[in-house]
């Protein structure tokens, strides 16, 4: 019988599912999948290699990764260290340019110093809005990291009030009899031309007539110091010890002329509700609100700054709609919120569960009846989620468990699934470290794992696509982070190495999986491009010092040893990739049909199906022995070869009961599988 798969979008799964041929994830499955990744459309590639970045600053340190993007041209990855920050844009660290103004500077990386220790760098929570990015810790007061320019960044401490200031030097004068006297009480907030009101001014007091005795020429006159960028101003009076609004004026002075107060519009009342060091963990926006939660003195508490003014926690008296927000999950049990996210509602992940907040009309505000709704009970690791179309995909409170939530109409809640389930194998005793998500081109999730691997997910809940793959490397994967980059999202992953007997620490960038010829392709990690004059010889290369390495110059294989940071090429080449080798990795599962379990087959003929690749590759036979395609003899040093075709091959292959396809390759050259065939012979049991 002929066999063939022509989708893998099952990915690899778990062994205790070999003996399950009858659940829909068999036939599309994998038993293996290695330093690979599943296609969107069901097939298979390679992963591209990585680029090396640089050094981190301390590599006996561990470092972080973290995302900085204004727009889908200005993005930057954020290297954050003990006390310290620094840049990465297009691969390459920033560097001041020779011309710069401070002299002392010229020529060296771009950094600046940061109140976070290497041991508080796996809980801090962010922020993006614009060029400004809020970062959270339980041990700090939330700052801002700031870029004013491509070289000029800035890290300062929030400060929570207006970012306009209060009218100063307030006065008030009476204008009419000193009879029947009575003292009255103003003060006055400036408005600026995004409509955010200041604190109000020092309280200003006057002695004038019971308003019931005012005549028509009594007035009150109050007078201020105009305030810079201010558009208007706005008049309080107390009744009773409440200031209620009289009025605005767009100069500096207003009269009252016995004006009846408005109490249901009162003066703001100033507010910051992480004073005392009850500082935030956890920080986002939504409906232009910054929003704060986990307040160390209450785990449980948010707190969402007014409606566009994302630092102003000011109130009123009765509250207005536009007021600061503060909430208190209520639970059985105290559960930290470690992660907010915008949807439709206010998605809050705690340490014990899942809740939907908003309010009870559908309007996040001040005036409105939050409810905060649970929606499951998994709980949520520190990883920070991702968010992938209208899913949200995190990490369960052990940390060896991804789950996806979405909003669901037809029960108006959120629910979803285990994601991991059916290749829990690739999370047994490990846990998820580090999270980020590539949407275009291949909508992969990459999962940094404790023991230094990578598990991937390419996933797309309309399709049903969840395939997983596993990727390692010469040393361990520690942190990564994906940005936008030519049209791609790009990710890089800082990587613990050992090299020439000294542990190292590196920025790596993962090369393009776009390629139109193999010179074009980089399949190798900790890796370095030349691209100029032909030269048969390297240099620059004392990161790989003692290493083995493989090059591509040319789209033709080399294999040398690092000494003294070069390596001498076997022919001069003008395009030229050297780095660590690593090996991909393809097998099938046991190739059934509804009634050959436990059948002894054969396979006499094994059809691969490639598409714009190198047929450079091995044939795993049953005994482990490998074989490479022979026409690779005649291909491997032409650059632009490219093929689309079927690949045959003949097994040195025995009767078992287990038959599997298994594929490898170990050069840096590209490989797509489209579909497997085999020719399988049953044992005549007759």
């Amino acid at each position: 019988m002929r066999v063939t798969q022509k989708s893998f979008a099952g990915g690899e799964i778990s062994p205790m599912l070999y003996g399950r041929n009858d659940i829909q994830k068999y036939p599309i499955g994998l038993k293996k999948l290695k330093n690979g990744f599943v296609h969107q459309e069901g097939t298979v590639s390679n992963r591209s290699g990585t680029q090396l970045c640089g050094e981190v600053k301390n590599s006996n340190e561990k470092t972080r990764l973290i995302p900085f993007s204004f727009n889908t041209e200005q993005t930057y990855v954020i290297e954050a260290g003990n006390k310290y920050f620094r840049f990465i844009k297009d691969g390459g660290y920033i560097i001041y340019p020779d011309n710069y103004s401070q002299t002392n500077k010229r020529g060296q990386i771009v950094e600046i110093a940061s109140p976070f220790s290497s041991d508080e760098l796996p809980l801090l929570k962010y922020s993006q809005n614009a060029d400004v990015l809020a970062i959270c810790h339980n041990n700090h007061t939330p700052v801002e990291l700031s870029r004013n320019s491509h070289y000029d960044w800035n890290v300062k401490n929030i400060d929570f009030k207006p970012k306009i200031q209060a009218p100063v030097n307030v006065k008030a004068s009476w204008d009419g009899s000193s009879e029947n006297k009575r003292t009255y009480s103003y003060v006055v907030t400036a408005v600026s031309d995004k409509d955010e009101e200041s604190n109000k001014s020092e309280v200003v007091t006057v002695d004038g007539r019971y308003e019931g005795y005012w005549t028509v020429n009594e007035r009150m006159t109050i007078s201020w110091d105009k305030v810079e960028n201010a558009v208007e101003y706005n008049i309080y009076r107390s009744v009773n010890g409440v200031f209620g609004y009289i009025g605005t004026a767009t100069d500096n002075s207003f009269v009252d002329d016995k004006i009846e107060p408005d109490l249901t519009s009162t003066a703001p009342i100033e507010k910051n509700p992480f004073e005392d060091n009850n500082f935030p963990a956890v920080v986002n926006y939504f409906q232009q609100r910054k929003v704060y939660g986990c307040l160390k003195n209450n785990p449980q508490q948010i707190i969402a700054s007014q409606l566009a003014a994302s630092d102003n926690f000011n109130v009123s008296r009765p509250l207005s709609a536009s007021d600061a927000i503060s909430l208190t999950i209520a639970e059985r049990e105290v559960n930290e919120i470690r992660h907010i996210i915008a949807m439709n509602d206010l998605i809050l992940l705690t340490s014990g569960g899942e809740w939907k907040l908003n309010g009870s009309d559908g309007s996040f505000s001040a005036t409105s009846s939050l409810i905060a709704l649970p929606q499951s009970y998994y709980g949520s690791s520190h990883v920070a989620p991702v968010v992938s179309g209208n899913m949200i995909l995190f990490v369960q409170a052990g940390g060896s468990v991804i789950r996806d939530l979405g909003y669901t109409y037809v029960s108006d809640s959120y629910d979803g699934d285990e994601l991991t389930i059916f290749a829990n194998h690739l999370f047994q005793d490990k846990q998820v470290i580090d999270m980020a998500y590539s949407k275009e081109p291949y909508r992969i999730l990459w999962c940094v794992m404790s023991d230094g691997t990578v598990n991937a997910l390419t996933y797309n809940r309309k399709q049903d696509m969840v395939a997983w793959s596993q990727h390692i490397t010469d040393g361990k994967f520690e942190s990564v982070a994906c940005i936008r980059e030519n049209n791609e999202d790009i990710a890089y992953f800082i990587v613990q190495r050992n090299i020439n007997g000294q542990i190292k620490r590196f920025v790596e960038r993962m090369s393009t999986r776009i390629i139109n010829k193999s010179s074009d392709s980089v399949f190798l990690d900790c890796s370095l491009k030349y691209i100029g004059v032909p030269v048969d010889e390297l240099s620059g290369l004392e990161h790989l010092e003692g290493k083995k390495v493989y090059v591509n110059a040319d789209g033709g294989f080399e294999e040398h040893f690092v000494k003294n940071g070069k390596i001498k090429l076997d022919n001069n080449a003008s395009v030229i990739s050297v780095g660590l080798p690593y090996e991909f990795e393809l097998e099938t599962l046991n190739i059934e049909g509804e009634t050959t379990h436990g059948l002894i087959k054969i396979i006499n003929r094994i059809s691969v199906k490639i598409d714009k690749s190198r047929e450079d590759f091995l044939f795993i036979n049953p005994d482990g022995s490998a074989v490479r395609n022979p026409r690779h003899i005649d291909s491997v040093n032409n650059s632009d070869l490219l093929i689309s075709s079927d690949i045959d091959y003949t097994p040195f292959s025995v009767y078992q009961e287990e038959t599997t396809i298994h594929i490898k390759q170990d050069l840096p050259l590209p490989l797509t599988i489209l579909s497997v065939s085999a020719e399988v012979q049953l044992q005549d049991t007759n």
